[in-house]
């Protein structure tokens, strides 16, 4: 079992921004001090909600600080940059890193984005598709060339190549069934997580997952997934409670950016998202803190007694294998996440280390 960090790199004005950076970097060394096994960032332009535009550059930043954390990337978004360069990224971060890197991509789908760097989303899939190709060729052949529909590559020989072999590991963020159907199709892993639909939705499209996996000869058991949560341990769930309307922002904010919100399009190949994202924006304190099964059930705040019960609970309802814990949500403050962090080694990842995965 892996357990791991993630960052959003959300902040809305109660840290200034040229301490963000600094703060996650000393959360990301207490981490490895601590025991945790990976970190993951994440890719997102042009809103507070997460301010991270380059993860490969931060990405490099740890591979210098750290000896034994993978680093992972959740995700890069494929259509909104040249794949030859993202492969040359990639291979250097793995090389800094003594083959450290995990490697999360995915066709992004927040409609302001698409927006601002002026690409069709509805050819989101098929740009994604064309770019992963480019980037493994990259990885593995010495000079190759490609004509696609929306890159053309002409004798190209991409240095330097990754440390891992064939290439780091490959995940797909998904949602839909047929995203999760053409993973397990492709024998590729898959990053989860009920943050914006229901564990009862992630639980059926693994499923689907599963069964492409085993129709197409992969074995589950190889598979490394990861699923994600949003995490804050306290000494009492009076503490936690008081502080889950850091969770509540995040919710808020994306009832703005997820297609389908209001002013917004649904573009082809999105109908999975929510119809309506706006109830996102309307979620209270008290239903985060009773989610259950539903919508924001992603949210695990508590005691540690609490978490371990809200954790197990998910191990229930799906196979996990790596954990993608949120530490820091939202405002939360830095001496506040470190001493979560502090709490859940303690008292909740010995019970995760003996707990079976996939």
């Amino acid at each position: 079992m892996r357990i791991g960090l993630f960052y959003l790199f959300s902040e809305f004005g109660n840290v200034p921004q040229d301490r963000i950076f600094g703060e996650v970097l000393e959360e990301i060394d207490y981490g490895e001090q601590l025991g945790f096994d990976s970190v993951w960032l994440p890719e997102h332009h042009f809103s507070v909600y997460g301010t991270l535009g380059n993860p490969m550059t931060f990405a490099s930043a740890i591979a210098q600080r750290t000896k034994r954390m993978l680093i992972g990337t959740a995700v890069m978004v494929l259509p909104f940059q040249h794949p030859l360069r993202l492969a040359e990224d990639a291979a250097l971060v793995d090389a800094l890193s003594g083959g450290r890197l995990l490697l999360g991509l995915g066709r992004g789908y927040q409609v302001p984005e698409f927006d601002v760097f002026d690409i069709p989303q509805d050819a989101s899939r098929a740009m994604f598709m064309e770019s992963l190709d480019i980037i493994k060729m990259a990885f593995t052949e010495e000079n190759f060339s490609y004509d696609g529909k929306f890159w053309k590559v002409k004798n190209a020989t991409v240095f330097p190549k990754p440390i891992q072999k064939p290439h780091p590991p490959i995940y797909w963020a998904g949602i839909s069934p047929a995203t999760y159907e053409l993973a397990g199709r492709l024998g590729y892993n898959v990053l989860r997580g009920p943050n914006f639909t229901s564990i009862s939705a992630v639980e059926q499209a693994f499923a689907t997952y599963t069964a492409s996996l085993q129709k197409h000869g992969h074995d589950l058991g190889k598979m490394d997934l990861p699923f994600s949560l949003k995490i804050y341990v306290a000494p009492t769930d009076e503490e936690a409670k008081a502080e889950i309307h850091h969770a509540l922002w995040f919710y808020h904010t994306l009832s703005k950016l997820l297609p389908g919100a209001p002013g917004r399009p649904t573009p082809a190949g999105y109908e999975q998202y929510p119809r309506d994202p706006s109830f996102l924006g309307e979620l209270t304190e008290d239903q985060l803190w009773n989610a259950g099964v539903d919508v924001g059930s992603g949210t695990v705040f508590g005691s540690p007694e609490r978490v371990i019960e809200q954790l197990r609970f998910y191990m229930s309802r799906t196979r996990i294998n790596h954990w993608m814990l949120w530490f820091k949500v939202g405002g939360l403050e830095h001496s506040k996440v470190l001493r979560s962090m502090e709490l859940f080694t303690k008292h909740v990842m010995p019970v995760l280390r003996e707990a079976k995965g996939a």
